[in-house]
């Protein structure tokens, strides 16, 4: 097997931003994450793979939409359909896009049509940071076999004055945007609000797309009482696909709303969070023969809703020893084109995670159990290491072994075959894996720093679309793939002002059946 890393480099001169040469100095590992263990934690107590995404980083990339900030990330791939504003898919060291569970503040955007998220969908402007895990999480947080990808918005801006910003720009193809944000405090009362407003009209006919987004976010301070918070935001878009080779063309608008209201506090030295959330995605598609006909021949839709009540509690032992228990309370319901009636499925999900001490090396365990109403029972221990070379903590080499899985989505197992042209299989059941992951970080020098990171996953049931004898596809678990993969990051400040960033990735991946590499379906093999 032949490993070619295709290196892509981004040079930055005479930043503009002096955090860039300080987040390659001392700062890099002491990064907090809230995803990983969903508590905040630096990244240098995490054996996760985890890559944090700050605002200020985004701001200084050449990147209109979330998806093509994300695409800059070692072992994260973006697959694109058709052009800028369109839907995209996302993967994570060669998984199926299905695999990574995409939230925006915690609430989950997965769709129980197709499984997966699309990334475009969430709003750039108010980003505090974007958290990603690589590898199986679903010791913590479920059916995420590939990853989680979580957008943290921004907090309100402290500080009785007002802050606001209006930008407006505008690029080729008749493109332009308008955003518009605001944040304060006043008393007890925190607001941070946006706005953006974007419009193209793409390279040909019926090419164009007209975008709307709002989010926000509110806290209420209750003093010795704890915080009250809500994060809620809304996406809609118009999108047409542009014109296809035989004269025919898509219209496909989507509109994603998104909320949450949340308690959290301290209680006899615990810290306590209790969330309310919600998200409801309404997605078309209308095909027409023709830029010239006013009536679709076909349309196709679906409106996904979905409600999660989550508790989660924190306890410190000893200095360095971390309790963090909790659980997940799930309904999802579907209506779709394919479906003659909705499906419901609901979800019980407690965890728990410990994360013992004890320098040089900290160990962690996890645990958490699923219970799904339509694709059974799931147990997903996992157990982590991360030991520090020398004093400083500037080396560090991380161990992890965790068992993952990924449910199927509800319209996989209930397609109706007189509705479309797919027949179902009531019989598939959720993909499992075995995850190994293992790293090495360390600053060579003062100036340079590099991460090398080694996974593989042994999936059992794997997932993938089949034929039957008549020719219907159809969705079937096959008996094993095997995902194994390398990533190495560096970076080298070269002087106060001038640094200089590369990284690689190589995936394969393998029917074991068959010894058949797979590719394609936006699973890159290099990058």
């Amino acid at each position: 097997m032949r490993f070619n890393l295709f290196l892509s480099a981004v040079l930055i001169v005479f930043g503009t931003i002096e955090a860039f040469a300080e987040e390659a100095g001392e700062i890099e590992l002491e990064k907090i994450v809230v995803s990983a263990k969903r508590t905040p934690l630096a990244m240098s107590g995490l054996s996760e793979n985890v890559t944090v995404l700050t605002g200020e980083e985004i701001e200084r990339l050449p990147a209109r939409n979330l998806s093509e900030a994300l695409e800059r990330i070692a072992g994260v791939d973006i697959e694109r359909r058709q052009g800028f504003g369109r839907v995209t898919s996302i993967s994570l060291q060669g998984s199926d896009s299905r695999h990574v569970r995409v939230m925006i503040d915690g609430i989950p955007i997965n769709s129980q049509a197709s499984g997966q998220a699309n990334p475009s969908i969430l709003p750039i402007e108010n980003i505090s940071r974007i958290e990603i895990i690589k590898g199986g999480a679903s010791s913590m947080w479920g059916s995420s076999l590939g990853g989680v990808v979580n957008v943290i918005t921004r907090d309100p801006a402290p500080g009785a004055a007002a802050q606001g910003s209006f930008t407006s720009s505008f690029s080729e193809f008749r493109t332009k945007k308008q955003i518009f944000d605001l944040s304060g405090t006043t008393g007890d009362v925190g607001y941070d609000v946006s706005a953006s407003y974007m419009e193209s009209g793409g390279k040909g006919p019926k090419d164009d797309v007209l975008e709307k987004k709002m989010s926000g976010k509110l806290s209420y301070d209750l003093k010795d009482a704890g915080k009250l918070m809500a994060s809620f935001g809304y996406s809609g878009a118009d999108a047409n696909s542009g014109e296809y080779p035989d004269a025919s063309w898509q219209a496909q608008p989507y509109c994603l709303r998104y909320g949450k209201i949340g308690w959290s506090g301290d209680f006899i030295n615990t810290g306590i969070t209790l969330e309310l959330k919600h998200s409801r995605q309404d997605i078309i598609t209308r095909n027409y023969d023709s830029t010239e006909d006013e009536d679709p021949s076909w349309i196709v839709k679906s409106k996904d809703t979905m409600y999660q009540l989550s508790f989660n509690s924190t306890t410190g032992f000893r200095e360095k020893d971390l309790l963090v228990a909790g659980f997940d309370l799930d309904w999802d319901n579907l209506k779709s084109t394919y479906l003659t009636e909705a499906k419901s499925l609901n979800l019980q999900a407690p965890y728990i995670n410990y994360t013992l001490g004890n320098d040089p090396v900290d160990l962690n365990f996890g645990l958490r159990f699923d219970r799904n109403s339509e694709f059974g029972q799931e147990f997903s221990p996992s157990v982590g290491a991360i030991y520090r070379l020398d004093d400083s903590g500037d080396t560090l080499v991380r161990l992890g072994i965790s068992r993952a899985f990924n449910a199927p989505p509800l319209l996989w197992k209930y397609y109706d075959e007189s509705l479309s042209w797919i027949t179902v299989n009531p019989d598939i059941e959720p993909e499992r894996a075995w995850v190994y992951e293992a790293g090495l970080e360390s600053r060579i020098t003062p100036e340079v720093w590099y991460k090398l990171s080694l996974y593989r996953a042994n999936v059992s049931d794997a997932i993938a679309t089949a034929q039957n004898g008549t020719g219907q596809y159809f969705k079937k678990n096959f008996q094993k793939f095997r995902r194994q993969g390398v990533e190495l990051q560096v970076r080298a400040e070269l002087c106060e002002r001038l640094s200089v960033f590369t990284s690689g990735a190589f995936n394969d991946i393998e029917d074991r059946a068959t010894k058949e590499t797979v590719e394609g379906g936006g699973k890159a093999r290099k990058s």
